[in-house]
């Protein structure tokens, strides 16, 4: 066996192994990922490479020092190759809007609309979008519902909501995308996404906290904070292995809710001005006021840090919660808005939650069912009303 085919492929191995041992940056640990075991179990053949050679020779595998050469430059082609393409990926999020972040779905509703069509604009975050979390949305569901009982109607239930979108996003939304469609209801909840503002830690957000919401980076946070392909390996390696010393700790500076009132307000003042009916609705959750939820529910909220030591505890986020949806149902009262109670029923129920704000399948269609029941007391399909 060539010598120097060994020294070459054990230095370049090295280098990239022990590039992922000591890139100490990581965050996955807040969400979803695999055991430890199964890092360690992965860590271990990663670690074997190192032995190819002297495997190779107890096999009795008589290869040339060009064949050494050619596995070597493969490993380093695979390894250049899989860093391009994780650095592609992270840059496709430059293609979104500069504060929308996300692109917003593109709508397939015919402009102008037809007179004979009522049409409705379901506004949200992820909780109103769900695509990425169960097999259907509430509006969807919602559109099935009516059209069920209003079968000499023509309705459309247009599925506006998007991911990390806050009350802002869903107004810029409304006024450069939606607005051309002419909706006869537009249905809002939010909540969580303002909230989430208030921190104004990595890696989502930087300090100061800003009325406009232009602190908080989303899904920018990997061009704001940009991660090399070592680093993001490591996250599957030994995110567990590194994991810092984080404490839960409680907090009560909640500055984005009177951002969140204002945007609110605004919303009202735009569908008045044009005539849109608007129902708003307070946002249902599964977080405990006792600090005893399964992680699966609260690991998310994890990743909002309220310094480099500490994460705001559940019971935080319990309080945080009340306090926006209740600035909700205060401003629908104040402007005689019509108002959907999420909330009630489905608190307690965390068989319909997947985390601690997005619901199953079951979930959705309790949630149309609330949004169904108001659409029918208010009257707004009757004949009479058209």
């Amino acid at each position: 066996m060539s010598l120097l085919a060994i020294i070459v492929y054990e230095t370049l191995y090295g280098i990239i192994y022990l590039g992922l041992l000591f890139s100490k940056n990581t965050f996955l640990q807040y969400f979803p990922h695999p055991s430890i075991i199964a890092r360690l179990f992965f860590l271990l053949i990663l670690f074997s490479g190192f032995f190819v050679p002297y495997y190779l020779k107890l096999l009795r595998i008589r290869l040339t020092g060009k064949h050494y050469i050619s596995f070597t430059l493969f490993l380093s082609l695979l390894y250049i190759l899989s860093s391009q393409y994780y650095y592609s990926g992270v840059l496709k999020v430059k293609k979104f809007h500069s504060f929308l972040q996300v692109k917003p779905t593109d709508q397939n509703a015919e402009v102008p609309k037809p007179k004979d069509v009522y049409r409705i604009i379901c506004l949200g975050g992820s909780t109103t979008e769900e695509g990425l979390f169960t097999r259907e949305s509430y509006p969807q569901f919602l559109e099935e519902l009516l059209r069920s009982k209003y079968p000499n109607r023509k309705i459309e239930v247009i599925n506006a909501g998007k991911y990390f979108y806050s009350t802002q996003h869903s107004i810029i939304q409304y006024l450069f995308y939606l607005k051309e469609l002419h909706p006869d209801l537009i249905i809002f909840f939010e909540g969580a996404n303002d909230l989430i503002t208030s921190f104004t830690m990595p890696p989502f957000s930087s300090s100061p906290f800003k009325k406009d919401y232009g602190h908080f980076y989303g899904a920018l946070a990997n061009i704001v904070y940009p991660r090399k392909f070592e680093e993001f390996l490591s996250q599957f390696f030994y995110a567990d292995l590194m994991r810092p010393d984080l404490k839960p700790m409680a907090f009560t500076d909640w500055k984005s809710r009177y951002s969140f009132r204002r945007n609110l307000e605004t919303l009202i003042e735009l569908t008045r001005c044009e005539g849109i009916h608007l129902i708003l609705s307070n946002q249902a959750y599964c977080i405990s006021e006792k600090n005893d939820s399964d992680l699966h529910i609260v690991g998310y909220l994890m990743a909002f840090l309220v310094d480099n030591e500490h994460y705001a505890d559940e019971k935080s986020w319990y309080n945080g919660m009340e306090l926006f949806n209740n600035i909700t149902k205060e401003t629908a009262e104040k402007f005689s808005i019509s108002f959907v109670d999420q909330v009630t029923p489905l608190k307690g129920r965390k068989e319909l939650f997947t985390d601690a704000f997005h619901v199953n399948q079951e979930g959705n269609e309790l949630k149309a069912r609330l949004f169904f029941e108001k659409i029918a007391q208010l009257g707004l399909l009757e004949e009479t009303q058209r």
